[in-house]
């Protein structure tokens, strides 16, 4: 499958099968040990906000799990200087030294095709937020909140299952939707001066084309969220650096660029 974009280069989409996870983690594991600092303060950042959100909002859990949900749909934005640092060592092949505050403003370089992902990704998770906040009106009362501990204790109950099927559910087609628009449009920003339309229906037209390993792909990703989570958060700080250098991994593998 080709797109030509702007800028006269033909974008190919490649299928990769689910052994091709494996090579990305691979990929990512040696980039976190050339550069172990740089990649591990961009785990602390996440960390950090993870516990600010939880701190503050402790007593407002539909605002809290909004929040977190939130957090983690944006993760892949966070996530650009983690690909920037895997695309120094790209170009430096290993034998330069990487540049940290390059990676912090690397959104510069396209600052028009991020600016319009942001605001169309804050469209989505603005819908997400709304909604969330109308499902626990629907099930709680909302003068008389549980804690977030005990939120979470209810939430486990099988007996609440209308409100897990409902705000779980919906989640997860928020979230699959911006897994798709963000899987490849991240890192293809970064890489080319491409406007956010164009990356975010690549990154659709990837994802549909290696649905099963992408599939596969996402559900690692939560996993290791989930892991993160159940840690307390702490291991979040070596597993948001892999997450984020392998999707660059998975973007080189899945898109190249022929001129024609």
């Amino acid at each position: 499958m080709d797109i030509v974009h702007p800028l006269r280069q033909r974008v190919v989409i490649h299928r990769v099968g689910p052994a091709h996870i494996r090579r990305w983690f691979r990929l990512a594991e040696r980039d976190l040990r050339r550069v172990p600092a740089d990649a591990l303060f961009y785990g602390v950042l996440f960390v950090l906000m993870g516990f600010s959100l939880v701190l503050y909002f402790h007593d407002d859990p539909e605002i809290v799990l909004t929040l977190v949900t939130m957090f983690l749909l944006g993760g892949p934005f966070l996530a650009t200087g983690l690909y920037d640092l895997s695309r120094q060592m790209e170009a430096f092949e290993g034998r330069g030294k990487v540049k940290l505050l390059k990676s912090l403003v690397a959104w510069r370089e396209n600052l028009s095709g991020f600016s319009l992902y942001g605001v169309l990704l804050t469209f989505i998770v603005f819908g997400w937020f709304r909604l969330s906040l109308l499902i626990f009106a629907l099930f709680y009362d909302t003068d008389a909140l549980p804690s977030l501990d005990g939120l979470l204790d209810n939430a486990v109950n099988l007996d609440n299952w209308p409100f897990l099927l409902a705000y779980f559910g919906s989640g997860f087609v928020v979230a699959f939707l911006v897994f798709a628009v963000s899987a490849i449009a991240l890192p293809m920003l970064r890489d080319k001066e491409v406007d956010a339309v164009t990356a975010m229906v690549t990154s659709v037209q990837a994802v549909y084309k290696n649905l099963g390993t992408m599939s596969l792909w996402a559900f690692v990703i939560v996993a290791l969220t989930v892991l993160g989570l159940a840690s307390y958060l702490v291991a979040l700080i070596v597993f948001m650096p892999l997450i984020g250098m392998a999707t660059w991994y998975a973007y080189r593998d899945m898109i190249t660029y022929e001129y024609g």
